[in-house]
């Protein structure tokens, strides 16, 4: 019981030692931090001042006696993705250490385990099914290390009662609280990460090259629907004969329509949310291919499209006219230029912006960590205290990259430049890239606000009854998709071969069961 008693005692100060790890609690004067203080550009409010000193200096007798009960020392291990190994990790590796020991009270040594993405599902699959020790697990919802099935598995923690406590300000402030809701997981309804707070929002449009548009005097304020590109790509088939008029990712298209929508694996029609659909049986589907093998046969699209196995070498070219573009993230445009030839663009979306969900990438602590409480908290930093965010990020100031004006740019041959910012934490606590507005933090922040939820966000399909016709779908998708949906294969002769074989892999029994489960969904919430 003693023993109990003395635990409960200690959590209780390392509550409040959590408050002064911040905050940076040490007695320091805190003159100055006002002038400091990043300006209210809306992002996370109440974040602690940036230069490591407390909101108020003036430490209460619950503090003194809480740093007399200072932290022990700890080592955690943070794991996740890059798109390639760092030459100057280790001196970014330092760099945190060093600012955590001067300006927190964690008392934490930070491993960071930075693995490519190719090789991260392998990786840590291996790594978890070791139970090797680390404490902070990178995930996704759909890419890499898939949130839910390692949930299922046990991988992570449940972290609903550690957040209040050990990362109080994360909870109340990071993101619209309704927006947790999408982190549950869909075995318990409990949280196991804490999201990388970025655009949440979607919108579906076009990329124009600027060159083109300006050229040929194209309003692109015309374009409503998609077969409204169709006398500009005419235009450009004409008068461009090095041009690709249009090309997209295989995936990253149509059909697009204001009244048959998305969500996961559920298609439905805008009245009849509730009613999952299959989108390859419906006419707008059947429209679309019409529409794309016409535009084929006319010489609109690229001619090897459907055989195209990395889409950024062919963009890289910079002959491309027109692309999708199915996110629309505000200051988009800026990133385009580098993938591009070095051409200009300009966007035009048709449609309303709808809530995609937060768990694009996201940070979990794991079922193997020994301090889950210091990995949290360690978490609640890196989401709150912008320099240390803009370490991981970017590397060292001066060293790694600039930021004038708080535009990032990387120094020539940069050790340190993993252009990863969305897996490390809140985004809006990022620099702004070269060409972005200055305003595109607080432009993002409204996109997710104010965009559109589905009727059925919530609802998660559990298809480990049907693993056989899933599996078998997805290998007919694969060989029928990818040739309709560029255009390549006539849609009078093939969907109707496409449907056939779905129908035998197994279709419609996953749409029995989830309708099944979608009524089910809807009547245990409210819903009719």
């Amino acid at each position: 019981m003693r023993q109990l008693k003395k635990k409960a005692v200690h959590l209780s100060l390392f509550a409040v030692v959590l408050m002064m790890a911040i905050t940076g609690c040490s007695g320091k004067s805190n003159d100055g931090a006002a002038a400091n203080a990043p300006a209210d550009d809306g992002k996370t409010n109440n974040a602690p001042a940036d230069n490591g000193t407390p909101a108020n200096a003036n430490a209460t007798a619950t503090d003194a006696n809480a740093e007399d009960e200072a932290l022990p020392p700890v080592e955690l291990t943070w794991y996740y993705g890059v798109s390639a190994q760092q030459p100057g990790q280790q001196d970014v590796e330092d760099a945190v250490n060093q600012y955590l020991k001067d300006n927190t009270k964690l008392n934490a040594t930070v491993r960071l385990k930075p693995v490519d993405f190719g090789s991260y599902d392998q990786k840590m699959n291996v790594t978890i099914a070791s139970n090797e020790k680390m404490d902070i697990v990178w995930t996704t919802g759909a890419w890499l290390l898939k949130y839910n099935e390692n949930v299922k598995k046990g991988a992570f923690l449940a972290i609903d009662d550690l957040l209040p406590t050990y990362a109080p300000q994360t909870l109340a402030s990071l993101m619209p609280a309704a927006f947790w809701d999408d982190v549950k997981a869909d075995t318990d309804g409990k949280i196991y990460a804490v999201p990388s707070y970025q655009v949440a929002a979607t919108s579906f449009g076009f990329v124009f090259q600027k060159r083109f548009v300006d050229k040929y005097k194209f309003d692109i304020g015309s374009v409503k629907t998609e077969a409204d590109l169709a006398p500009f790509l005419e235009t450009l088939k004409k008068n461009e004969p090095d041009v690709v008029p249009f090309a997209f990712q295989a995936g990253n298209n149509g059909p697009i329509d204001g009244n048959l929508l998305d969500y996961g694996p559920v298609t439905y029609y805008k009245n009849d949310p509730y009613k999952s659909v299959d989108k390859r049986e419906t006419p707008e589907y059947k429209a679309y291919l019409d529409l794309m093998h016409d535009w084929y046969q006319k010489g609109y699209i690229y001619p090897d499209l459907a055989t195209v196995k990395d889409f950024n070498q062919l963009m890289a070219k910079g002959n491309i006219a027109v692309m999708t573009d199915v996110t629309f993230k505000p200051g988009g445009e800026a990133g385009y230029p580098a993938k591009n030839g070095g051409n200009e663009v300009v966007r035009k979306a048709i449609t309303d912006p709808l809530f995609t969900g937060v768990t694009t990438s996201m940070n979990a602590i794991s079922k193997a960590s020994k301090n889950p409480e210091r990995a949290l908290m360690l978490l609640e930093l890196v989401n709150n205290d912008k320099k240390l965010y803009d370490l991981l990020c970017y590397g060292i100031e001066g060293k790694h990259y600039t930021a004038a004006n708080g535009v990032y740019t990387p120094v020539e041959n940069s050790a340190y430049a993993p252009n990863v910012d969305w897996v490390f934490g809140n985004q809006f606590n990022g620099l702004l890239r070269p060409g972005q507005p200055a305003d595109v933090f607080e432009q993002t922040k409204r996109l997710n606000e104010q965009a559109a939820i589905h009727p059925i966000n919530g609802f998660k399909f559990d298809d480990s009854s049907l693993k056989t016709e899933v599996a078998a779908v997805a290998a007919v998708q694969a060989e029928y998709a990818v040739p309709l949906e560029t255009g390549t294969a006539d849609p009078n002769e093939v969907l109707p071969k496409y449907l056939d074989a779905l129908k035998k892999a197994g279709s419609d029994k996953i749409q029995a069961e989830m309708n099944k489960q979608l009524a089910a969904w809807a009547a245990k919430n409210g819903k009719s």
